[in-house]
């Protein structure tokens, strides 16, 4: 009998990504309307999103919308809300991070690197690609995503703003 397929990556439910150092248990689960209304305006005063103004209530209506083929979650710390996670899949052979917004309270913690290791988990056995951009301004998620095996492919100049770049990332994955 052949070995049964893996299951889809990227489903609408609550995985459990481990627990961070010092215990504290972290998961994705769908995005809510509750969690869309907490986390669209945080994660605009945060990072590139603040850079960019963009507005919280268009993040939170972004987060909102979620279906095939776009997957929002809220990632939850200690059941607190810590950011949210956007992924689009199939993209260009593989699947694309469209966001990892982590809060502030829970960076520099593993909890960027938790969705990373999911991420790539959920990916492999079906694509060969993980894709995501980066601004080019924010060094720091670079050297991040690099630590993490992507590597840049692409700038794509004034995407967002004239002035701004941003890296477009891929990571090779065994099929």
């Amino acid at each position: 009998m052949p070995d049964p397929l893996p299951p889809p990556p990227f489903r609408t439910e609550r995985y459990e990504l481990g627990t961070l150092p010092g215990g504290a248990a972290l998961a994705l689960a769908p995005m809510t309307t509750a969690g869309a209304e907490l986390l669209g305006p945080a994660t605009a005063a945060i990072g590139p999103w603040a850079h960019y103004g963009i507005d919280g209530g268009g993040l939170t209506a972004r987060f909102k919308r979620s279906g095939d083929p776009v997957r929002c979650y809220q990632l939850e710390c200690r059941g607190e809300l810590a950011g949210a996670v956007i992924i689009v899949c199939p993209w260009l052979a593989g699947p694309y991070l469209q966001m990892l917004a982590v809060l502030p309270a829970y960076q520099q913690h593993g909890a960027g690197a938790a969705v990373l290791d999911w991420f790539e988990r959920e990916a492999r056995g079906h694509f060969r690609n993980l894709w995501l951009c980066v601004s080019g301004f924010n060094v720091h998620a670079q050297r991040f995503y690099r630590a993490h095996g992507f590597t840049q492919v692409a700038t794509l100049d004034g995407l967002m703003r004239e002035g701004d770049d941003e890296l477009l990332m891929r990571k090779r994955i065994a099929p």
